[in-house]
């Protein structure tokens, strides 16, 4: 049972009144807050062992996420920031940013704002149902989904992060919200096929003896039903990453055209092997299909419609990526700074 001091529990923020606060920039920036305690989510990690130990681990990870400065874009940095905060993090709060778009492809920014009504809900006129909901949704955000979300990425992690994601559905406290998540994420098992199943090797997190384990496995022969996709109920939280591995998954260093070696020394020798390395690096390298579709929906929806026919409407979504790619991250002014 968790000893803490309310303090360090989920905190509720609120702004003394409208005239507190001023728009500067992208940034709405509170001149003054005070910090009130949800004396429910007190109670909830008061009493309850496994959202105690979620909370602790959460807050480790955010925090070492915080300080990497690793973030693909600034709304990633800015999920983690808020979920550290609502989690009880200490620190200084970096203060909310102007809410930006919202895309049907892009869950992080319901999240985002899911945690802001959160910490601002006593001054916002929601019914009971809402302030429910919406307190449901932020503590699976924060305790849960961040890391996954934060972690997904990270081509590597992927197998892993999966099992472990069903072990915590398995004992997380809300099950009704833990059975939806669940739902939802054995519809998108269909990558852990047997070619796929490659990417654990390059994992640090796995142990030497399931390593050994999978290399034993590159020996077994291909599913006799192609797998495409994997029936979600074929993983557990208790599956071995060893059971998807068949010869088959050596097409997958093949394809990444590495030197595969490295599999006939013993796996605790792996990360001084540079053979190892090369093909660790290459499977890094690849581009996490997430992120690059949020990307391609984001842009059909923009242009959608914008000509009279298709062809054309396809060259200018062409044209659009080519100089999305010439013209990189840089911002409208200094694009006109450089004109004028």
């Amino acid at each position: 049972m968790s000893s803490k001091p309310a303090s360090a529990l989920p905190l509720v923020l609120t702004l003394e009144s409208s005239n507190d606060s001023v728009i500067d920039g992208p940034s709405w920036i509170p001149r003054r807050k005070t910090v009130e305690t949800s004396e429910d989510l007190v109670e909830f990690f008061a009493t309850n062992d496994t959202a105690s130990k979620l909370k602790d681990d959460a807050l480790a990870f955010l925090k070492e996420a915080l300080m990497s400065k690793n973030h693909p874009r600034e709304d990633y940095e800015e999920l983690l920031r808020l979920s550290y905060l609502f989690l009880g993090g200490e620190g200084p709060a970096k203060p909310f940013r102007r809410p930006g778009a919202l895309h049907q492809a892009r869950w992080m920014a319901k999240a985002i704002y899911c945690l802001k009504l959160q910490m601002l809900k006593s001054q916002l006129s929601l019914t009971g149902r809402e302030k429910a909901g919406v307190e449901r949704v932020a503590l699976f955000v924060a305790l849960v989904y961040c890391k996954q979300w934060h972690e997904a990425p990270i081509s590597v992690k992927a197998p892993l992060n999966d099992v472990f994601f069903l072990e915590i559905l398995k004992t997380y406290p809300d099950q009704t919200v833990a059975k939806a998540a669940e739902q939802a994420l054995r519809r998108h098992l269909w990558y852990v096929s047997e070619e796929n199943a490659g990417l654990a090797f390059f994992d640090s997190r796995i142990d030497v003896e399931e390593k050994k384990q999978m290399v034993k496995a590159l020996d077994k022969p291909v599913s006799k039903k192609e797998l495409k996709r994997l029936e979600g109920k074929k993983m557990t939280m208790s599956s071995s990453l060893s059971s998807f591995v068949t010869s088959k998954t050596r097409s997958f260093f093949q394809k990444l055209d590495a030197d595969e070696c490295f599999l006939a020394k013993d796996s605790a020798l792996w990360e001084e092997d540079d053979r190892f390395k090369d093909a660790r690096k290459r499977a890094l390298g690849l581009r996490v299909v997430n992120d690059a579709a949020e990307r391609g929906i984001a842009l059909v929806q923009r242009y959608l419609g914008s000509t009279k026919s298709a062809t054309q409407e396809k060259y200018l979504l062409q044209l659009v990526h080519h100089h999305r790619k010439l013209v990189g991250r840089e911002k409208k002014e200094d694009l006109q700074k450089k004109a004028f």
